[in-house]
C-alpha cells in the first residue's frame, strides 16, 4: 500500500468515505488529513510533543497513546452532526446531573462496549 498525499482537514469527503480511509490507515497523515481544520493546531501540538517525549524517554508509548486517542477523536468527528448531537446529549446529561435530576441512561460498561464496537465496524 503506497501512502497517498491528503489535504488536511475532511473537506469533500463523506462521514463513511472518512471512516474508510481511518480503517484501512492509522498513521498520524492519514489521522491529521480526516480531522476537521479547527483541530489541526491541537493535533500538531500534542503529537509533537509525544514524539519529543517518546524520543527524551526512549518510549514510544506516548506516542502510540497519541495517536490512538486522535485516531478515536477522527472517527467521532467524521459525522459533524453526529458529534455535535453527541455533544448536546453529553451536555443535558452534565445539565442533569449538577442539578441533581435523574439522568437514566446505561452503565459505563455497556457505553465503552458499545462504542469499542462501533469504532472497531469504522463507525
Amino acid at each position: 500500500m503506497t501512502a497517498q498525499h491528503q489535504e488536511p482537514g475532511s473537506i469533500g469527503r463523506t462521514p463513511q468515505q472518512i471512516r474508510t480511509s481511518l480503517r484501512d490507515d492509522r498513521s498520524p497523515r492519514a489521522i491529521r488529513a480526516a480531522l476537521p481544520i479547527e483541530d489541526l493546531d491541537a493535533f500538531d501540538r500534542q503529537y509533537r510533543k509525544a514524539l519529543r517525549t517518546a524520543a527524551d524517554d526512549l518510549d514510544l508509548t506516548p506516542l502510540h497513546e497519541c495517536v490512538e486517542s486522535w485516531w478515536r477523536h477522527a472517527v467521532l468527528r467524521a459525522d459533524p452532526v453526529a458529534y455535535q448531537d453527541m455533544i448536546d446529549q453529553a451536555e443535558e446529561v452534565q445539565r442533569r446531573v449538577e442539578s441533581g435530576e435523574p439522568t437514566g441512561g446505561m452503565a459505563w460498561e455497556e457505553a465503552e462496549a458499545r462504542l469499542r464496537r462501533r469504532i472497531s465496524a469504522g463507525q
